[in-house]
């Protein structure tokens, strides 16, 4: 029979009043009453909801008085009667919990009674940390009732709940937690990692779609608060927690496992790649025990022909290479292989270049290497827009002066004519030059030998002509003294065709450009012709 919301304010008054036990059949009956919630039903459900939402309210009221009376305690009983009375309390707690959390996993649709449930289930946890502990004043944290809140939320399934853009869940009961609980309190985060070894280990959540485990996983880890981050501003939330919790480095073997057992996931969606990808560097490999563990996932990334993916996975590796000695000898050959026409019309190319310049400003890497580089940006300069090459060229010039080896590339003495030079050595000379075939090599994926350096970069010569002004102007820098240090990347990584036009149109002119115009005047009828054609 549904109990209206006046009915169960006022049972709940009676039993927050009294302590008269002939009352406490009462609480079963309103446990009883979640029965009744149409969860599957939206409509239905929304009517219903204000009672629910009242239901929680006055049951969290009802057991918290218990906790104060002591009543949800057996180990506390006096006499064997007074023992099975509050066993039978204790049942009916454990009920409600599970009630709870039928709420926070069942529901097919957002809801704010999810949300209610969650922050009443956490307040349940604080209150089970003071008087479930083992004497007063002792530390204890219910983990195992914390275990039971990461199964429901990871069991939670609302359609539609994942972002399009990044793979990670818009599940407002997931996001609440997060922002709410783990992002706050260092005991929280401790034990969620803990008890989700063992959730994974037991197997609990196999049968579970990985693209929603990994959703809410991303939401929940995507922040900057964590355990060991030493800028992290984070409290306890009970009262006492263990001092367990102060085991930084079985914290790290928890997230660490946890991080690997989600990675290792099957059928993951590229968004949820990139996402993770992305915040590798900062928020996960700083926080592992063994970082070069994540070394099998950055090169199954890789391998999956994505080019930003495939970027992004190289940023991981070299992050590992730079501060934690992993050997990985092919990644200068595999970030050239991502070198390609496509790059030059693509969206990720100004991330492409911002990170290709932190990995090549090592000056212990080969100069065969690094003009492998030089001269396959300069080819792809031929047939790109004007945009991209607005790019490769102070990105060129920074490479150059960087690596000054490379200079002979541009200024190479054998093609250049000793102003003393007699006349045999000029025809000489003139010879080498008509005879020059560049020796580098397109189509070798080793950027250690393609030829690069004993090549030339003509390319950027011939930039110097290139239909649209700003580039023409930029190529001429090639061709000047190198006084200039270097250029600042960011004030060429993000131009289009559109900046470039607006660029062009609102420059201002010093002096007035020249017109062709026939001094003495066409004849008109020539004049009339030449309008209609």
């Amino acid at each position: 029979m549904k109990t209206s919301v006046d009915d169960i304010k006022a049972t709940a008054k009676l039993l927050l009043s009294s302590n008269d036990r002939k009352n406490y059949n009462s609480i079963v009956k309103l446990v009883g009453q979640y029965s009744h919630l149409q969860l599957a039903e939206k409509v239905q459900f929304a009517e219903q909801e204000p009672t629910a939402r009242c239901l929680t309210v006055s049951l969290y009221q009802v057991f918290r008085k218990l906790f104060f009376r002591g009543q949800l305690n057996p180990s506390k009983a006096t006499t064997d009667k007074e023992k099975l009375f509050f066993q039978w309390c204790r049942k009916a707690y454990g009920s409600f919990k599970s009630k709870l959390l039928h709420c926070i996993s069942s529901l097919p649709f957002e809801s704010s009674l999810a949300l209610d449930c969650l922050d009443v289930y956490m307040k349940l946890i604080e209150q089970e940390a003071i008087f479930f502990a083992s004497q007063d004043g002792a530390p204890f944290f219910p983990n195992k009732t914390l275990k039971a809140l990461i199964r429901a939320l990871l069991e939670s399934n609302i359609p539609g709940s994942i972002d399009a853009t990044d793979g990670q869940s818009k599940s407002a009961v997931i996001q609440e937690f997060s922002e709410k609980y783990y992002q706050k309190f260092v005991d929280v985060q401790y034990y969620f990692q803990a008890e989700l070894v063992q959730l994974t280990a037991d197997g609990d959540l196999d049968q579970l779609d990985n693209t929603q485990l990994m959703a809410k996983w991303l939401c929940i880890m995507n922040h900057d608060n964590h355990y060991c981050n030493e800028n992290a501003d984070l409290e306890v939330f009970v009262a006492q927690p263990p001092q367990a919790i102060e085991n930084e480095g079985q914290y790290k073997s928890n997230l660490e496992k946890n991080w690997l057992q989600f990675l290792n996931l099957r059928g993951l969606p590229g968004t949820q790649y990139k996402t993770t990808l992305l915040i590798l560097h900062k928020r996960v490999i700083p926080y592992f025990q063994t970082p070069t563990k994540l070394m099998d996932f950055l090169t199954d990334s890789y391998d999956l022909g994505d080019d930003v993916l495939s970027l992004l996975a190289l940023n991981g590796l070299f992050e590992l290479m730079r501060k934690y000695n992993l050997e990985y000898p092919n990644f200068y050959e595999k970030l050239y292989q991502l070198i390609t026409p496509s790059l030059m019309h693509v969206r990720h190319r100004s991330r492409f270049l911002r990170l290709t310049d932190l990995f090549l400003s090592s000056t212990h890497i080969s100069v065969n290497l690094v003009a492998s580089f030089i001269k396959r940006l300069a080819r792809l300069t031929l047939d790109s827009p004007p945009a991209a090459i607005v790019s490769v060229i102070p990105f060129v010039y920074n490479l150059i002066k960087k690596h000054p080896t490379c200079m002979i590339m541009l200024h190479d003495p054998d093609f250049v004519a000793n102003p003393f030079a007699d006349a045999n050595e000029l025809a000489q000379l003139k010879s080498r030059k008509s005879q020059y075939v560049d020796p580098f090599d397109m189509n070798e994926s080793n950027p250690e030998n393609t030829h690069a350096i004993d090549s030339s970069l003509w390319e950027l010569e011939s930039l110097t002509s290139h239909y649209h002004p700003n580039v023409a102007t930029l190529a001429k820098i090639f061709s000047q003294p190198f006084n200039k240090h270097n250029y600042n990347m960011e004030d060429f990584l993000d131009w289009s065709y559109d900046s470039l036009l607006q660029a062009e149109m609102s420059r201002k002119l010093k002096i007035l450009p020249a017109l062709e115009f026939e001094e003495r005047g066409a004849p008109l009828g020539d004049y009339v012709k030449l309008v209609e054609w």
